[in-house]
């Protein structure tokens, strides 16, 4: 379906939206309010897309006049948690999605892969999971305290992917990158032949050490959520997100990022609101053929004390000096106007809190900065490195603060 034309395409989605819309309004009170009672015959997509658009905040009502066969939920970092159900088939389709992803870049069911995605294995280093041939590497631990263990890993085991967050991937090569040699370190650059990036489009500064410390240049991500409406990837590494015909349907109005999901007949999510903020390629139907984020669904942008936006991109993605020094950086907006970098440094810095702002680089901005220094960066419960962080993780800090 990804090759075909755009007429064979238009009619798969055509019928799985008339499915969808008819099974929903036929046989979910949510629907039948939201819709009414007569039939809807559509077609084109343009009369589908007159149907209203639900939110996050119509999904957490629809929730409790459901059910399914799996129950999930997001974490909510920026407006509480989100549950939903889905149907049996739903991670049996997700990794047939994935595993076409992979193949791009020539990934096999047979591969070895590692992994670093937040699954909790206690305090081992590593441990091997036969269900998708991979290891999963533990973000809980600092990986350069368990360098006795992940050397010989890295030696004895042959892998050509790895596979994590965007962010936790580079912490943890950040973190085992003193402890080793040059050779140990071409040893483990030659084995990875690409990076699958998860969930996360990767900051340049991000990808800038990975090639030129570890000389990995290639890599691919996709864009997901937990809802399961969207899936799409970047197949050539340009922020250019193409989904997949035969998951959902990715729409684009007045700026946002819609999905559909095709499958999810427990729960079907129908003209869901992403919350994210598009720039969307069609086709003479009307069809998303690629997708650019511009702004991020958790508010990855910062406002600054006259209300003017600016992406988070920019205070994180660009070439400031102090990434030189600085094994990670994230930041807090506690109010208009102010933002809290929280950096970490795992090693001796002459950068002083009184000389830091000095290593960053804001033309123009009308804002002010404050700055902590911490020994390891804040993680979620899942392990994952965010860049922007919310209230929530701020108050839930464990790791030690610099002084």
């Amino acid at each position: 379906m990804q090759k075909a034309s755009p007429e064979v395409r238009l009619r798969y989605t055509l019928l799985q939206l008339r499915k969808i819309v008819n099974f929903a309004q036929q046989n979910i009170p949510f629907y039948q309010r939201l819709y009414g009672k007569t039939p809807i015959d559509f077609q084109s997509i343009n009369d589908f897309e007159k149907l209203p658009h639900i939110t996050k905040n119509d999904v957490r009502a629809y929730t409790k006049e459901s059910t399914g066969a799996m129950r999930l939920n997001t974490g909510g970092s920026t407006d509480g948690p989100l549950n939903f159900y889905i149907d049996k088939n739903a991670w049996a389709r997700e990794w047939a999605h994935m595993h076409f992803i992979w193949a791009l870049r020539g990934y096999k069911h047979s591969d070895l892969m590692i992994t670093m995605l937040g699954k909790p294995i206690g305090n081992q280093a590593f441990r091997y999971n036969p269900v998708h041939n991979e290891f999963l590497l533990n973000p809980y631990v600092d990986a350069g305290k368990h360098i006795e263990i992940l050397l010989p890993f890295f030696k004895k085991y042959p892998f050509k992917y790895f596979q994590g967050y965007p962010s936790t991937i580079y912490n943890f090569l950040k973190e085992i990158e003193p402890f080793i040699s040059s050779t140990e370190k071409e040893l483990i650059s030659q084995k990875i032949r690409s990076l699958f990036f998860s969930s996360e489009y990767p900051m340049p500064y991000m990808l800038d050490y990975i090639k030129d410390n570890w000389n990995i240049t290639d890599y691919i991500s996709w864009y997901g959520h937990s809802e399961m409406c969207i899936l799409a990837y970047d197949e050539f590494s340009k922020g250019e997100y193409r989904p997949f015909v035969t998951y959902g349907y990715a729409e684009e109005a007045g700026g946002m990022l819609l999905g559909t999901s095709f499958h999810n007949y427990d729960m079907p999510l129908i003209r869901y609101s992403t919350e994210d903020l598009v720039v969307a390629d069609k086709n003479e139907y009307g069809i998303v053929e690629k997708f650019r984020i511009e702004r991020g669904r958790s508010g990855d942008f910062i406002e600054d004390i006259n209300g003017r936006m600016f992406a988070l991109t920019f205070f994180l993605g660009r070439h400031h000096r102090i990434y030189d020094y600085a094994d990670f950086v994230q930041v807090y907006q506690p109010e208009r106007g102010k933002i809290i970098y929280y950096i970490t440094f795992k090693r001796s810095t002459p950068i002083s809190k009184q000389s830091v702002s000095e290593y960053f680089d804001f033309p123009n901005i009308v804002m002010s900065f404050d700055y902590v220094f911490l020994k390891e960066p804040i993680r979620t419960q899942r392990g994952k490195l965010k860049l922007k962080l919310s209230e929530q993780d701020i108050l839930s800090i464990s790791t030690p603060v610099k002084d």
